[in-house]
């Protein structure tokens, strides 16, 4: 009889902890964003945290779970947040952040022991993971720098372009005086004749002219190029502005609600949104009741 009870207890034991094992297989297996990350949008911000079971659960479960996960900032202030679903990721917890966070911030995942899996299984291991929100006004002295890049950008070509111009001057003023030479005050002062004074005043016209000619070929050819480099130069820059934009700004392409995008909506979310939209139709039929009531006493 004793070796019976003996051989009772042992099974009893042996069942104990195979249940006790099979009720403790559930697994972490990511966290996004992953330990560490930088340059999260302060914004629409949401954690991600994947099991190796389905967690799409009724409401007291996601309840259970919310009390086994804390966000808080570098203070230890805790952050609120709702938990939500979605079809195609049922083994996915999203931690969707109330409100938005503090820019270049750190912020810190907690998870504890025990969070249970729809079918029953709870996790063994605790996780903690680190990420930081990005510098918004950075992005903003970025933005600023590039403008004043571009600015310079173009004085340099305009202070070039001057520097052509008054050599252009030059050239022209040199032709003018050519033209204006006189034969006989060139023979006079050279002493030699006419003929020679005449050759040498078309020679230096030439000349003179030669140089125009070869100024204005320069510089519509630097005008070419100066278009050129100043197009890609300023495409350049629009594109690292837009970039350092797009970096810093949350684009979305519409207003779309959880249910929309495939999730489902927590039923206290849904209870609170049900009791103040009927409290707004009771106070709008009361003041509509009043407004009667000074009618019908006038």
């Amino acid at each position: 009889m004793k070796r019976l009870a003996a051989i009772i207890a042992a099974l009893v034991l042996m069942l104990a902890s195979t249940v006790s094992a099979c009720a403790a297989d559930l697994s972490i297996v990511k966290v996004t964003p992953k330990d560490g990350a930088t340059g999260k949008q302060p914004a629409n911000m949401a954690v991600k945290i994947k099991f190796s079971e389905n967690m799409n659960g009724d409401e007291a479960l996601d309840a259970a779970n919310k009390l086994k996960i804390v966000i808080s900032d570098s203070e230890g202030n805790p952050v609120d947040y709702v938990i939500a679903h979605h079809d195609r990721y049922q083994d996915e917890l999203w931690l969707v952040i109330s409100g938005e966070l503090q820019q270049n911030s750190e912020y810190k995942v907690d998870i504890q022991p025990g969070i249970r899996s729809v079918s029953g299984s709870v996790t063994s291991e605790a996780k903690t993971t680190t990420f930081k929100t990005r510098n918004v006004k950075t992005d903003g002295i970025i933005s600023t720098v590039l403008m004043i890049a571009m600015f310079g950008l173009m004085f340099f070509f305009s202070s070039r372009e001057n520097k052509k111009k008054a050599a252009e001057t030059d050239v022209n003023v040199a032709l003018e005086v050519a033209k204006k030479l006189n034969p006989y005050k060139i023979a006079k002062q050279k002493g030699i004749s006419i003929e020679e004074a005449t050759a040498y005043c078309e020679k230096e016209r030439a000349k003179a002219q030669r140089a125009v000619d070869k100024a204005n070929a320069e510089r519509a050819k630097a005008a070419a190029a100066r278009e050129a480099e100043m197009a890609a130069a300023e495409a350049r820059i629009e594109a690292e502005m837009a970039a350092a934009h797009d970096a810093s700004v949350f684009k979305v392409k519409g207003p779309r609600s959880v249910k929309e995008a495939g999730g489902k909506i927590p039923r206290s979310v849904r209870n609170r949104a049900k009791a103040r939209e009927e409290a707004e139709k009771a106070a709008e039929k009361q003041r509509a009741q009043n407004a009667k009531g000074k009618k019908s006493k006038k």
